[in-house]
């Protein structure tokens, strides 16, 4: 069995014991990666044949999936600590902007208070 229908097969483990009916939808969703449908289908299938004697199946291939995974994990924390410093840096910008902003009403005020004593 391939490591893609492999994924798909533990995703449908976990799903059921959680107590929820794996389905297409579902798989897709829970997935890390994209997997095309007819390999969805394909390993729900497998799962729903087999599901009795694949429990221990999937304890032994967490672990393996999990060292293969360390390089999607890596290059997701780069990506989200990429988006992190760009959103501080909009964060900044709009400080910025408040405070310009602040200043600009207080000037205003100023100058309303100075036209109201006229």
């Amino acid at each position: 069995m391939n490591s893609d229908i492999q994924m798909v097969v533990n995703i449908c483990i976990e799903l059921s014991e959680k107590g929820k009916q794996p389905s297409v939808g579902m798989i897709k969703a829970k997935s890390t990666t994209p997997l095309p449908i007819p390999l969805i289908i394909k390993g729900l299938s497998y799962w729903k044949e087999n599901k009795d004697s694949l429990k221990k199946v999937m304890i032994t291939n967490e672990i393996k999936g999990g060292q293969s995974s360390n390089k999607d994990t890596a290059e997701r924390l780069k990506t989200l600590e990429l988006l992190v410093k760009q959103l501080a840096t909009q964060v900044e910008q709009g400080n910025e902007t408040i405070e310009t902003l602040q200043d600009q009403v207080t000037d205003l005020q100023q100058q309303v208070a100075v036209l109201g004593q006229k």
